[in-house]
């Protein structure tokens, strides 16, 4: 009896076995992979030597990162398809990739089991998982969250004296942000507000359209600011410090009458100004925020480039900005929006900041199992990283079955979806998508030329250089039917070929150790 006993309580506190197959679970529109309490599937090891590589596949008929060696041979193999990569002609610097923890990411995680909240963060963060080295955070309410709060609803008080942070940063926000530090101590975050406190609106309404009051550096203008350093230092004081501060969340959607979630408008020019007059010099003044990157725009990238070229084209603005934010939402747009950008502003980095799916109005907010939405997050990515944007944030780390909570129903997908009841989560197909860049590009690695010998519609690319010297290459085959073989080499070393299978509807990444 007495055996049994220790044996239950062993049963009860072991740490759970991670095996490296998906435990698969079949939609109508695919397959997702399953973790709970005992199993969790894990990225295969790299594990190469000198001079060998390995594909990892993510397919539509199932496939989860499956990893294969691939032996370079120093003939071209007899292939229809030739990809030539060149590791001497370098682009950007890619920075990173990253999810939000937005308050409904907490409350999903928090209605897990401890260890299976751990195993998210760890799937997310550690750099046996995903390897994210960026997280996203709002600065009090959003869309994603169960209510409309800010950190100070006191009418008039333009010091600040009744700023304090909520239940929703003490429960759901900081455990899981400390967490996630666990996994990677380098962990940069990235703060954002969606919303002013309604008293310093032209509304008086945090939630809906409406803009800051008054004037630069005036009252309101001065409040604004002081609220915002507050926040840095209230959570500083909780052992958190940020990397960056976008000065605000899709600020055009503050002019939309229509809008029910927490916004608040900047034109280029209004945002210029604040920058210059009142948030630059404040955060330089600040011992907790003199170091922030600041982001512009944060909005889709049909205002680019017209508004980075107002807000930078004043020196002295542009002497507090570090880079420019961009949404996804708008990645069906030409790519001259982020081209022209970098020509004219080649020393400021553009960070994609939200991306998501099922968020139109029409479509299912989650779609258990959907291939078409990691086919969608593998061409924004590409599409981004090969247009000269350094990185990639998820709009949610977990959501709920309705794809919430959400105060205001904007529900949608996300790459990992919680069932607390059954005490599991799945793993949606958008969840290996991210891994196949995320996982191995190591921070400071750089974006690489390639090409194909001949066009072909149906495959995208992109390449990059570790800084150890590997070297990495994306590919996807949208192809419903067909199959193909792509032979790779670097013109730099020209002597090795790579041979590449790609099936129907398929994720590859060729990883070449140095």
């Amino acid at each position: 009896m007495l055996k049994l006993y220790l044996v239950c309580i062993l049963a009860i506190f072991a740490p759970p076995t991670f095996g490296s197959d998906c435990n698969q679970k079949q939609f109508k529109s695919g397959t997702v992979c399953v973790c709970d309490l005992t199993n969790c599937d894990e990225i295969p090891k790299i594990d190469l030597t000198s001079g060998q590589a390995a594909t990892f596949t993510t397919t539509n008929a199932g496939a989860r990162l499956h990893r294969d060696i691939v032996y370079a041979t120093s003939s071209d193999p007899v292939t229809s398809l030739h990809l030539t990569i060149d590791s001497s002609t370098k682009y950007q610097t890619i920075q990173g990739f990253g999810s939000t923890f937005s308050d409904a990411s907490g409350a999903n995680l928090k209605s897990l089991p401890d260890r299976l909240a751990d195993t998210v963060i760890q799937q997310y963060f550690s750099d046996s998982g995903l390897n994210l080295q960026y997280a996203r955070v709002p600065i009090a309410s959003n869309d994603f969250s169960s209510r409309v709060y800010t950190y100070n609803d006191v009418p008039d008080d333009y010091s600040m004296t009744h700023f304090a942070l909520q239940r929703e940063d003490y429960q759901w926000k900081i455990p899981y942000m400390q967490m996630a530090q666990k996994y990677n101590h380098d962990l940069k975050f990235f703060a954002v507000p969606w919303s002013a406190p309604g008293w310093l609106k032209t509304t008086n309404s945090t939630a809906g359209y409406g803009s800051l009051l008054g004037s630069n550096q005036g009252t309101y203008h001065k409040a604004y600011v002081s609220y915002l350093i507050k926040f840095f230092e209230e959570y500083n004081k909780q052992g958190i410090q940020f990397w960056g501060l976008s000065t605000q969340n899709q600020p055009t959607l503050g002019s939309d009458k229509k809008t029910k979630m927490q916004s608040m408008l900047f034109t280029a020019e209004t945002q210029r100004d604040f920058i210059k007059l009142d948030l630059g010099p404040a955060l330089k003044a600040s011992s907790v925020a003199k170091s922030l990157k600041v982001l512009i725009m944060d909005d889709n990238r049909g205002n680019l480039p017209k508004w980075a070229d107002t807000v930078l084209k004043d020196s002295e603005t542009a002497s507090y900005v570090a880079g420019i934010g961009v949404h996804s939402y708008q990645d069906d747009q030409s790519d001259k929006h982020l081209i022209a950008t970098h020509e004219n502003h080649p020393d400021y980095f553009i960070f994609g900041t939200e991306a998501s799916e099922g968020y139109k109005a029409k479509e299912q907010s989650v779609d258990y199992g959907s291939w078409d939405r990691a086919e969608d997050y593998v061409s924004d990515i590409v599409d981004d990283l090969n247009n000269w944007v350094a990185g990639w944030t998820e709009r949610n780390l977990i959501l709920d079955a309705q794809g919430g909570p959400s105060w205001v129903s904007d529900f949608t997908d996300a790459p990992i979806i919680a069932f607390p009841a059954l005490a599991q989560f799945y793993k949606q197909p958008m969840f290996y998508a991210i891994t196949h860049f995320s996982h191995f590009l190591k921070p400071g690695a750089v974006r690489i030329d390639h090409s194909l010998n001949v066009p072909n519609f149906d495959i995208q690319k992109s390449a990059f250089l570790n800084p150890d010297g590997s070297k990495v290459v994306v590919l996807q085959n949208k192809n419903i039917l067909a199959s193909y073989g792509i032979s790779v080499k670097d013109s730099q070393r020209s002597s090795d070929h790579y041979q590449v299978h790609m099936g129907p509807r398929s994720i590859v990444t060729l990883y070449i150790q140095n």
